[in-house]
C-alpha cells in the first residue's frame, strides 16, 4: 500500500468535488414541459404522448456533485505576486467550513423505459436505471485540529465529531401506474424492485481527544486519541489479507481480485430490496396546479459475500499542522500533501480494524418534493418547488422558482433560479426538443457550473426518447371508428379544462381523416353532439360553429369581442348544463352548412385548427 498515492488521492478528491454543492439536479426537470422522465420526480405525471420508448444509455444520463462548504477557489488560489503559481490557501477554506459538511456524487444511467397510456385514464411506465451514490460527510471539528495542531487540546477533553461514508451502486427495476381520477386530481405510484451491486458504508464514526493521556513536551509532544469506528463492506470482490497479532489486519498486505464484479453487475440476487414513489398533482383551478411527492422511500438488504470491521482503541499521536500550508517562503511551510500523508500514515498504524459478518440492511435517500405551477398563458408558466432530502441524519431544502414556456408543442424550455443551505446562487436551464418521433433534452441545475473554480453547484440531466402518438393528436382511422368516437352523450362530459374543447383528439384526426373534397359530401360528414344551452336566445339555426370553449366567462367574452373584429358579427356566447361557456362564431340551419364552416375556418385560421359543430336545444 503507498500511503503517498492514497494520501493524494484524497486531497485530489477533496479538490475536484468542491466544484459541486447542490441536491439532484432535478429542480429545473421537475416542471420542464413535455419531459417524460418527470414520472420519476413525481409518479402521478402523465406523459402528453401515448407511446414513450426510452432506449438502452441514450435515454438518460445523470450527474450530481454536492459538497456543503467550499470551491475550489477557496482551497486553491493564485499568488499574489503576478504570476500563475497556485497556492493552498487552508484557512480562507476553513472559513467556508460548516459544523456538518459533506461532499458528494451521484449518477443515474437509464437502461431501458417504456411509457403507455392506457383506457380510461391510466399510463403505465416500465423502467430499469443503474444507480451509483457517494457521499462523504465530516465535521469541522478535524479540520480545526489540523489547523491548530496539539497545542490548544493539551489537558483537555474534546471531541472532533465524526466521519461518515457512503457509497453504493444498485440496480432499479420499476413499473409505474397514474390514474387521472377526475379533473381535479391525478394519483400514482412506482413500486421498485432493487439489486444492490456494491456498498461500502461507515456506520459509526467518533474521534475524542483523551485530556487524561501522556503528554510529552517539546517538539516530540503527543496527544491522547481514542477512536471508535464500523465499516460495513459488501461487493463482488475478494479481499486477500492477512492478520497480525490479536486478530487486527495488516494493511501492508490487503490485496483485492475484481473478476467477479463485472459478471454481477446485471442481476445479484444476494442483495434485494424494494423502493417506492408515491405522487399526486391537483388542478386547484384553470391555471393553478399543486404537485406533491415522495420518491426512494425504500432499503437494500445486503447479505452478500461482504466484510465488516469493528475498531475501538485509543492511541497516542504526535499531530500535524496544516496552518503552515499556504505559503512556501514561510520557514514552517509544510506542503498540504505531507500534512494528510502524516495523517493518513498514522491512521494506518493506528486504526486497527476486526473483521467481523453479518448481513445488514441499508436505507435510500428519500426526497419530498412539493410544487406548484402557475399558468400566466398557454404557452407561459411561473413554478415554485420545495425538495427536502435527508443526508447524514440532517435535512438539507433547497427552494426553486422557475419560469417555463411552451414556444410549441415540440419545444419547451425553464429556467430556474435555486438556493439551499451554504449556496444561494444556482440558474439552472433545461430544454427539450422533438423533430418526428425523436426527442432531445439537456438540463441543467447551474448554469454557472462552467466556471468550475467558482462554483458550488453543478449538474447534468440529458438523453433521447423516441415519442410517439400525441394526446392532441390521434392517427388516422377509418370513418366508421370517427364516427362511433365522436357520438358522446352529454350527461357522461366532463368538466374540459381551461382553453380547450370537449373533443379536440376527435376533430383533429377528422381533419386528417377527410380531404377537401370528402368533406362536401353527405355520406361521411360526422354527426355533431347535442348540448341543452342557454343565452342563445331564439334558436333558429340550431348548428353552431364553436371556436372556444371556458369555464371562465370573462375569457369567453374577450374572444367574441375578437372575433367580432375579425367580421363574426353573429358569434354569441352561449353556457351548457355542466357551466361551460361556448363560443359560437356562426350558426346554420343544417348540419352539413355548420362542418362545411368547420372545415374553412380551420383552413383560414390555424389558431382555431380545433373548430367544431354543435347543435343547440
Amino acid at each position: 500500500m503507498k500511503i503517498k498515492f492514497y494520501a493524494s488521492a484524497l486531497l485530489a478528491f477533496l479538490l475536484l468535488t468542491g466544484i459541486a454543492n447542490g441536491q439532484d439536479g432535478n429542480n429545473v426537470s421537475y416542471h420542464l414541459s413535455n419531459l417524460p422522465q418527470r414520472v420519476r420526480l413525481n409518479p402521478a405525471y402523465q406523459p402528453e404522448y401515448g407511446v414513450w420508448v426510452g432506449l438502452p444509455v441514450l435515454s438518460g444520463v445523470s450527474v450530481n456533485y454536492l459538497n456543503s462548504s467550499f470551491a475550489v477557489k477557496d482551497l486553491i488560489r493564485k499568488k499574489n505576486n503576478g504570476t500563475d503559481s497556485l497556492v493552498f490557501d487552508f484557512d480562507r477554506m476553513y472559513q467556508k467550513l460548516r459544523k456538518h459538511n459533506f461532499i458528494g456524487l451521484t449518477n443515474e444511467n437509464s437502461l431501458l423505459t417504456v411509457g403507455v397510456r392506457l383506457k380510461n385514464n391510466w399510463y403505465l411506465t416500465v423502467d430499469a436505471t443503474q444507480k451509483n451514490e457517494m457521499l462523504f460527510g465530516i465535521d469541522k471539528g478535524f479540520f480545526t485540529f489540523l489547523k491548530n495542531g496539539n497545542a490548544p487540546y493539551i489537558g483537555q477533553n474534546f471531541s472532533l465529531g465524526g466521519i461518515g461514508l457512503t457509497a453504493r451502486a444498485y440496480e432499479e427495476f420499476a413499473v409505474g401506474l397514474s390514474k387521472k381520477v377526475n379533473e381535479k386530481w391525478t394519483f400514482g405510484a412506482r413500486a421498485k424492485f432493487l439489486l444492490g451491486v456494491a456498498n461500502a458504508q461507515l456506520t459509526k464514526s467518533e474521534v475524542n481527544i483523551d485530556g487524561s493521556g501522556s503528554v510529552q513536551s517539546g517538539p516530540g509532544q503527543t496527544l491522547r486519541l481514542h477512536s471508535k469506528q464500523e465499516i460495513r463492506l459488501t461487493a463482488p470482490v475478494t479481499l486477500s489479507y492477512t492478520l497480525q497479532e490479536g486478530g487486527y489486519l495488516d494493511w501492508d498486505n490487503i490485496d483485492t481480485d475484481t473478476d467477479d464484479f463485472s459478471s454481477s453487475m446485471v442481476l445479484n440476487s444476494d442483495n434485494p430490496g424494494f423502493a417506492l414513489d408515491l405522487g399526486a398533482e391537483y388542478q386547484f383551478n384553470e391555471r393553478l396546479k399543486l404537485h406533491a411527492s415522495l420518491t426512494d422511500l425504500g432499503f437494500i438488504r445486503w447479505g452478500g459475500a461482504g466484510y465488516r470491521f469493528g475498531q475501538d482503541t485509543t492511541f497516542d499521536w504526535r499531530g500535524a499542522d496544516a496552518s503552515n500550508s499556504g505559503n512556501k517562503n514561510d520557514a514552517n511551510y509544510t506542503p498540504l500533501e505531507d500534512v494528510f500523508e502524516d495523517l493518513v500514515d498514522t491512521l494506518k498504524n493506528c486504526f486497527r480494524l476486526k473483521e467481523q459478518s453479518g448481513a445488514y440492511t441499508t436505507l435510500l435517500r428519500s426526497k419530498m418534493y412539493l410544487g406548484a405551477s402557475y399558468d400566466l398563458h398557454k404557452l407561459v408558466s411561473v413554478g415554485g418547488l420545495v425538495e427536502m432530502t435527508l443526508m447524514n441524519k440532517t435535512l438539507y431544502p433547497s427552494l426553486t422558482a422557475s419560469a417555463n414556456a411552451r414556444f410549441h408543442r415540440n419545444v419547451s424550455a425553464s429556467v430556474a433560479y435555486t438556493v439551499m443551505p451554504g449556496n444561494y446562487v444556482n440558474l439552472g436551464v433545461g430544454i427539450t426538443a422533438k423533430l418526428g418521433p425523436v426527442q432531445l433534452y439537456a438540463a441543467t441545475d447551474n448554469a454557472l457550473g462552467a466556471n468550475y473554480t467558482s462554483a458550488k453547484s453543478t449538474s447534468a440531466r440529458f438523453g433521447v426518447n423516441l415519442l410517439f402518438g400525441h394526446k392532441d393528436k390521434k392517427k388516422k382511422a377509418t370513418s366508421e371508428e370517427i364516427l362511433e368516437t365522436i357520438v358522446v352523450p352529454v350527461k357522461k362530459q366532463e368538466v374540459a379544462p381551461p382553453d380547450t374543447v370537449p373533443e379536440p383528439e376527435t376533430m383533429k384526426a377528422i381533419e386528417e381523416f377527410f380531404e377537401p373534397e370528402t368533406r362536401e359530401t353527405d355520406v361521411l360528414l360526422p354527426n355533431v353532439q347535442e348540448e341543452t344551452v342557454i343565452g342563445a336566445g331564439e334558436i333558429s339555426k340550431p348548428y353552431h360553429v364553436i371556436l372556444g370553449s371556458f369555464q371562465n366567462k370573462l375569457r369567453a367574452d374577450k374572444l367574441r369581442e375578437r372575433l367580432v373584429k375579425m367580421g363574426f358579427n353573429d358569434s354569441v356566447i352561449m353556457q351548457n348544463e355542466q357551466g361551460l361557456h361556448r363560443v359560437s362564431a356562426i350558426a346554420y340551419h343544417t348540419r352539413e352548412e355548420a362542418w362545411e364552416k368547420v372545415f374553412d375556418i380551420r383552413d383560414k385560421y390555424s389558431q382555431f385548427y380545433d373548430a367544431w359543430a354543435l347543435k343547440v336545444n
